[in-house]
């Protein structure tokens, strides 16, 4: 090396990158990029949501949650233009589908709450027998939701996380369920 000492310039670390090659890493699945661009960002998407959505706290935190979440699973895709506008359109898209399926839930909530009551408690052991049947009987799909709804008490929201599909699909199974159950054991609709 004739006497001289090498020099190595350190190597730049995440926070030193720009916008575009934040988003390149974050693309690439790094940890620390990511963490970058939710902090270099985060307050500035709240604040786009919460004037969007109001004063529903719990909802605006989901939105931003799943706003840098599609943000860092389509990082690949980002193509130089201003990083913070980027993430307000893909905040803007998840608004969007929120407010879709918040609607669409809500819908079929008030459908649900219009359907008559059972009109009475199963305690006959043919009858119990009839009804284990008739929920095997059940499409899978239909009977997994019956199950955790309905019987294990599980919440609408926590039965859609757990089976990751959206609460509007998770009500509109149980109706499903319910009207098939019902069909089955001869009560009417």
């Amino acid at each position: 090396m004739n006497g001289k000492l090498l020099q190595l310039r350190p190597a730049a670390g995440v926070d030193d990158l720009g916008d575009e090659a934040l988003a390149a890493a974050c693309a690439t699945g790094d940890h620390a990029a990511q963490s970058l661009l939710f902090e270099r960002h985060v307050d500035a998407v709240y604040r786009f949501i919460a004037r969007m959505r109001g004063s529903d706290t719990a909802a605006v935190d989901d939105i931003v949650q799943a706003t840098f979440i599609a943000a860092f699973q389509s990082a690949g895709q980002f193509r130089g233009e201003k990083l913070q506008s980027w993430l307000f359109g893909i905040a803007a898209n998840v608004l969007r589908s929120y407010v879709r399926r918040e609607v669409a839930r809500k819908r079929i909530a008030t459908e649900l709450a219009d359907e008559p009551a059972p009109e009475r408690v199963v305690t006959d052991s043919a009858d119990v027998e009839k009804l284990r049947t008739a929920i095997a009987a059940l499409p899978r799909k239909l009977r997994e939701v019956l199950v955790l709804v309905d019987l294990e008490g599980e919440s609408g929201a926590s039965t859609a996380a757990a089976l990751r599909i959206s609460e509007g699909t998770v009500w509109r199974r149980l109706a499903d369920a319910r009207a098939a159950l019902r069909d089955a054991l001869g009560g009417s609709r």
